[in-house]
């Protein structure tokens, strides 16, 4: 018992003997001097901020307003003829038609009639009044055309009756000999007709106000059985020629 008590109070005595312990210092750390040659100073050294130019811009410069390549007419409240030339003298060779345009190509020499590639054909050409279509773009620019050469453009012929049944001693025999002959525009027309047989016509007139079709007749007189070949040509204002046959038959 005393020696479980001599021990208590060794514990206490140390306990007490370490609280009076002075407390541990903290160790400064020594600054390192300044290199020799190296100057110091207190005052903060500012960063120099380079300055940039300022880029010029230039403005584009507005192009030109070009005038329309393509010049068109449409027309006005309703359908245009499209003639062969300049003038209502001159056949019509297609139509312009409400909702559809035109190109046009040329004028003539006043501007009252417009050169166009024809709305009804457009590998051809044709002419406009100007007093019924209305225009996009600058049409005093179109270059002038000259009126067309007046020419005939179509020979159509038939032979009545294509075939003919005859007795064969009721020779000879008459057929009739028609052609259709289209005119561009005012003009007088020489036209002969001619079989395979070598029988020519004399040459015969018709005459066109305006451009149109006309049709022309003469007779063929049949003397043979045979199958013709029967010709219509014009030669003035220019050569155009058309064709039909005929068959001829005989009947004991």
């Amino acid at each position: 018992m005393r020696n479980r008590l001599w021990v208590m109070v060794v514990v206490i005595s140390f306990g007490l003997s370490s609280c009076n312990l002075p407390a541990p210092q903290a160790t400064e750390t020594p600054l390192t001097p300044p290199m020799p040659g190296t100057p110091t100073s207190s005052i903060a050294t500012s960063t120099r901020t380079p300055v940039t130019t300022p880029l010029s811009f230039e403005l584009p410069t507005p192009a030109p307003t070009s005038t329309p390549s393509v010049f068109l007419a449409s027309p006005r409240d309703q359908p245009v003829n499209c003639r062969f030339g300049p003038g209502i003298s001159y056949a019509v060779i297609g139509a312009l038609i409400i909702g559809r345009q035109a190109e046009m190509i040329g004028r003539n020499s006043d501007s009252t009639w417009w050169y166009v590639r024809n709305p009804s054909d457009p590998s051809t050409s044709c002419w406009l009044s100007a007093e019924f279509v209305q225009t996009v773009g600058d049409v005093e620019s179109l270059p002038v055309v000259n009126p067309p050469e007046i020419m005939v453009t179509g020979v159509r012929v038939r032979v009545d009756p294509p075939v003919l049944y005859v007795a064969c001693d009721a020779f000879p025999q008459v057929v009739t000999i028609s052609a259709d002959i289209t005119a561009s525009g005012p003009s007088t027309v020489v036209w002969h007709w001619e079989s395979s047989t070598g029988v020519v016509s004399p040459d015969k007139q018709v005459v066109f106000a305006a451009g149109d079709t006309k049709t022309v007749q003469d007779y063929y007189r049949v003397t043979a059985v045979n199958d013709y070949r029967i010709q219509v040509q014009t030669t003035l204002p220019n050569i155009m020629t058309g064709q039909a046959s005929l068959k001829v038959i005989c009947t004991p």
